[in-house]
């Protein structure tokens, strides 16, 4: 399950964005939307799922800037053009597979760099789901001053990927920066013995945590009543923040 939709029962912070462009180096414009209360405040990058941006991460990046921080979430699909309204699975999936990751992976490096020039700090958050978990898998072996919150990101892309990134699982002994990442044990998407496998092999990392939570499967973050500190998944969005507000006002 990817992430389209606010959760029912949850209203976004009164805090306006505004649409923004990256610039990229082979002169293209990446289009983003940027929340912040202050602009002085740590800077966020939320990185999406197959869906790109929508409205589920607008709103996370809303409540980070209620939080304290400023985020921005990039549309790095902007070369394949927007999905069917209403989106399907289908549509994303197909949009995907024209999607280079390994290219997407250099837009997201340039974001970073807009971060950094803007806030006037070399730490950034990044914050990734699904695919998007991956891509900060990738990001935080290949990249420094980076503070990183993987969701279920896959340490080995599925095979069916078109053109894919790298695998994390072949860079977790580079890891640079502090990680925190998340996983269900009932996701079959990622395959709970790969991320068991990474979490493994990242233990040697002083800066890696990680969660492995016992009943929830992929994408669990979507359906999570966030606010709701008892619900496990809920939990988890709290101590992504705390995570990224301790390490980033370090930096």
């Amino acid at each position: 399950m990817c992430h389209t939709d606010i959760p029912p029962g949850q209203a976004r912070p009164d805090i306006d964005g505004r649409e923004v462009t990256i610039p990229l180096p082979g002169g293209e414009e990446m289009p983003a939307l940027h929340v912040a209360a202050r602009d002085d405040a740590p800077p966020v990058l939320v990185i999406g799922d197959v869906f790109g941006r929508s409205a589920f991460y607008e709103h996370l990046a809303a409540l980070l800037a209620q939080a304290g921080l400023q985020a921005l979430v990039p549309d790095f699909f902007f070369r394949q053009g927007p999905l069917p309204d209403p989106p399907s699975k289908e549509a994303a999936f197909g949009r995907r597979a024209k999607l280079d990751e390994a290219a997407a992976l250099d837009d997201l490096r340039a974001a970073i760099t807009w971060l950094r020039e803007r806030s006037g700090r070399r730490g950034v958050g990044v914050v990734g789901f699904c695919m998007g978990g991956t891509f900060v898998l990738d990001l935080a072996s290949t990249e420094a001053e980076l503070v990183s919150v993987a969701y279920y990101g896959f340490p080995v892309p599925q095979p069916t990927i078109a053109s894919p990134p790298p695998r994390p699982i072949d860079l977790v002994d580079g890891l640079r920066g502090p990680v925190l990442a998340f996983w269900g044990d009932q996701d079959d998407t990622v395959g709970v013995d790969h991320a068991r496998d990474y979490v493994r092999r990242a233990q040697s990392h002083a800066g890696f945590e990680s969660q492995i939570l016992p009943g929830l499967g992929h994408g669990f973050l979507g359906a999570a009543p966030l606010g709701d500190a008892s619900d496990p998944g809920a939990a988890t969005w709290e101590r992504a923040v705390t995570f990224l507000h301790d390490h980033l006002e370090e930096r």
